[in-house]
């Protein structure tokens, strides 16, 4: 999926709170980062394919980058943990823009799409790193912290096991695993795009034969929506109080009120709109079967 002003409206924002960090003539590598990613994810390079995943995909990256965007911004306002610099701030956005990069084929592989990379989709998301982003003149310990970013993006992320070298390269962390899952769960197609989702997990399941993963619990889309509140309380609160250390709450307004936990508020009560009406219209279809079951045994 692609809608240009998300595109759009990422770039714009990235530029203008770089702009206002550090003045425009810093903005050049973060424009290029952002460019490439538009060729990345479409398939305008020579290792990969234009990506074809329904859920992880361009739209996603863009979602998760601006919302790292307004982490970075309101930091620097209210630095806690550790200060960053400039070139943090590029390391944060690298990391945004391949952390999920581990879902695209590469050019050769045509067997499904790339949901079936799901259970290492992490990894290789690293090892893209590595090989891409030298160019862009990273170092080899830059991309090592950036490597680590993208870790800190993993379901069941234990921070505290992940190679940080000092509190700066844990927050870069920190922002990048925030941002992606404030960037998925308050985009405002998120309830609409849980059927995608529910597709991913199901051809990832298929391929990886792991039934016991965490994307091959969902049986049915039904049972995905109806325990997303469960996730949201569960499992997002959680790692984003605990793990990422509520790095989230640097976009708190003078009251309290978070945009993006409103915005993942609303949405969850819209997934279970659909999860009832979902359930109804299941119910509804199995009555009338049932019914003429029982007449042709009369």
């Amino acid at each position: 999926m692609f809608h240009p002003q998300i595109h759009r409206a990422t770039t714009e924002l990235v530029h203008r709170v770089v702009q206002e960090a550090f003045g425009e003539e810093q903005t050049i590598l973060f424009s290029n980062l952002l460019k490439f990613s538009f060729d990345l994810y479409h398939g305008n390079t020579l290792w990969f394919q234009a990506c074809d995943t329904a859920f992880h995909d361009f739209d996603h990256t863009m979602q998760a980058t601006a919302a790292a965007a307004d982490l970075l911004a309101a930091h620097r306002k209210n630095p806690v943990i550790a200060v960053l610099s400039q070139r943090d701030w590029e390391l944060t956005i690298a990391a945004m823009i391949l952390h999920d990069s581990g879902y695209l084929k590469r050019r050769d592989d045509v067997e499904g799409s790339g949901a079936k990379y799901s259970s290492i989709h992490v990894g290789r998301s690293c090892f893209h790193a590595w090989d891409i982003l030298p160019p862009f003149g990273f170092s080899r310990d830059e991309l090592r912290q950036i490597q680590n970013a993208i870790c800190a993006t993993g379901i069941s992320v234990r921070m505290n096991e992940l190679p940080f070298r000092d509190s700066r390269e844990w927050l870069i962390g920190a922002i990048v695993a925030t941002g992606d899952m404030l960037g998925q769960m308050a985009a405002e197609d998120y309830p609409e795009r849980l059927a995608c989702l529910y597709l991913e997990f199901r051809e990832a399941s298929a391929f990886s034969r792991l039934q016991m993963a965490s994307f091959a619990t969902h049986k049915s889309l039904l049972e995905l929506l109806e325990g997303t509140e469960k996730f949201y309380h569960g499992y997002v609160m959680h790692v984003l109080d605990h793990e990422w250390k509520a790095v989230y709450r640097l976009l708190d307004d003078s009251h309290g009120c978070n945009p993006y936990i409103d915005r993942i508020r609303t949405n969850i009560a819209r997934v279970k709109l659909m999860a009832s009406s979902l359930a109804s219209s299941r119910h509804s279809s199995i009555e009338p079967t049932a019914s003429a079951a029982r007449h042709s045994r009369i």
